[in-house]
């Protein structure tokens, strides 16, 4: 199954309880090490793709349950989820996802 979606950046604020909504607690902690609001922005409005994306691909809308962190090059992975591949981008005001869900 795959899932894509994109969000527009400049509707996130990363100072709203939507952080909480989205972010699980492992998130959280990558989030709140960015320097500045547009990075936290870009962070959280890439995490709300992503996980559009596999509520896309799998019907599973429980976002706190999809932890999507960087390995240690940047690439970003779903933890706990090696059946979910993961691919996210940002450009000015715009996050884009995609995720493919392999089959059990």
């Amino acid at each position: 199954m795959i899932g894509t979606d994109i969000v527009y950046l400049p509707r996130i604020s990363p100072d709203s309880p939507f952080c909480d909504y989205v972010l699980s607690s492992e998130e959280k902690k990558e989030f709140e090490s960015r320097q500045n609001e547009c990075r936290k922005t870009e962070y959280l409005g890439c995490r709300f793709a992503a996980k559009e994306a596999i509520f896309k691909a799998t019907g599973d809308r429980n976002y706190l349950k999809y932890s999507i962190l960087n390995d240690e090059y940047g690439k970003p992975y779903v933890l706990n989820h090696p059946e979910i591949s993961v691919s996210i981008s940002h450009d000015q005001d715009y996050a884009v996802a995609f995720v493919m869900v392999k089959e059990k």
